[in-house]
């Protein structure tokens, strides 16, 4: 779990604050245990609030989990009348339009994107705002998640003492804070390597066309060493990010890792090739996955930006490497940028989405006051005024 707290300045995001708790009561990016869950957003929000010396009330939370699904809608209107310019009440329109898809009732929008605009027949239109024109379309990517996942993960942050006032999908927030616009515009796929998950968003031309979770992520690799080695998950976790590497032959024959496996009194030496022996399939079956979202959204060829990375498990050695050969595009390990203040605290690729948080609140409020984010293991949310959540229930309850 993390927290971050931050100012926002003419110069950007000032980091004031940042506190991290290991993670409890959350399983693949679903709450299975509340109170331990939120025992473990209220330790790290202590720990910000004590480092930043501000009280956090209210966050930018993030979403994620196998629940999380998504598909593409148009949403098509007529400019109102008299006027011979698109104005934000048709575009607020058009983007209703698309967001009446058909939703099943246990299930709840969590964002709708627009991809691209239609005036008249001219597609590809990114700001319609100004253009003439009598009929506008919209192309949105819509994405849905689970009503009672939602559910808990808010009960989990109200059960800390935080209000939740919007969600942000974890790897949307991750991309905020890893790729630039010019990537996005070219073509990239973002790829953010959880405890739980794997979440992956794929950008072309501008916006995002395809977002999936993917069931499998570090914590596997951690349960894969724990069984191998026959010792507890807490001495397999430190292996792993010690010693772990997913290409055996790129190891010394004669490198070694010492630890006493369950049942004996004395520590053995563990060749590091055998590690990677065990994490190696794990590795190219996560690959492999992340190659099968790639080409749900179109030919590699679309992307030129490749493959960048984050998250906590991307930092395991070797993985750019298996994700490169999967799915022959460029992949490479990003961290978070666009912040500065208190870098040696947040500068890891495990803090990409809090960071990616902080900035989404900041571009979506814009408030002259500290920017409060929090991270349940990949869940937020944002806080707004209570006239907006008025609002907000009014349209989700219509």
């Amino acid at each position: 779990m993390c927290c971050a707290a931050a100012d926002l300045e003419p110069t950007g995001l000032r980091v004031l604050g940042v506190g991290e708790a290991v993670s409890r009561g959350v399983r693949k990016g679903a709450v299975v245990e509340i109170d331990r869950a939120a025992e473990a957003v209220a330790e790290a929000v202590d720990m910000a609030e004590q480092m930043s010396g501000l009280p956090i009330d209210s966050a930018v939370v993030g979403i994620a989990g196998g629940h999380i699904t998504s598909q593409n809608s148009r949403g098509v209107v007529a400019v109102a009348a008299g006027h011979r310019e698109v104005r934000n009440q048709d575009v607020s329109r058009a983007i209703e339009a698309a967001r009446a898809v058909s939703v099943p009732s246990e299930r709840r929008i969590v964002h709708v994107l627009p991809q691209q605009y239609t005036i008249d027949g001219q597609e590809g239109v990114r700001d319609a705002i100004g253009m003439a024109g009598n009929r506008l379309e919209v192309d949105a990517h819509i994405i849905t998640g689970a009503n009672t996942a939602i559910q808990n993960i808010v009960k989990v942050v109200h059960k800390a003492g935080i209000d939740v006032e919007d969600m942000v999908l974890q790897v949307l927030a991750s991309a905020e804070a890893v790729v630039t616009e010019d990537e996005i515009e070219r073509g990239v796929i973002v790829v953010d390597v959880g405890g739980g998950t794997s979440d992956v968003a794929v950008f072309c031309r501008g916006s995002i066309v395809h977002t999936g979770v993917i069931p499998v992520g570090g914590n596997h690799v951690t349960s894969d060493l724990a069984v191998g080695l026959r010792c507890d998950l807490e001495t397999a976790e430190m292996v792993k990010r010690s010693y772990g590497h997913c290409l055996q032959l790129t190891l010394p024959a004669d490198a070694e890792v010492t630890l006493t496996p369950m049942g004996y009194d004395e520590p053995v030496g563990v060749p590091q090739r055998f590690l990677a022996e065990i994490i190696g399939p794990r590795a190219r079956e996560m690959a492999s996955l992340i190659a099968a979202e790639i080409e749900r959204a179109g030919p590699a060829g679309l992307f030129p930006g490749g493959v960048v990375m984050t998250g906590g498990g991307a930092l395991l050695r070797g993985f750019a490497e298996v994700v490169q050969q999967q799915t022959d595009l460029p992949a490479r390990v990003a961290t978070p940028q666009g912040v500065h203040g208190m870098n040696d605290e947040i500068r890891g690729p495990h803090h990409a989405t809090v960071v990616g948080l902080l900035r989404w609140g900041a571009r979506s409020t814009r408030p002259p006051r500290a920017q409060r984010s929090t991270r349940s293991n990949g869940h937020e949310t944002a806080s707004t005024g209570v006239g907006q959540k008025l609002g907000r229930w009014i349209r989700e309850l219509f």
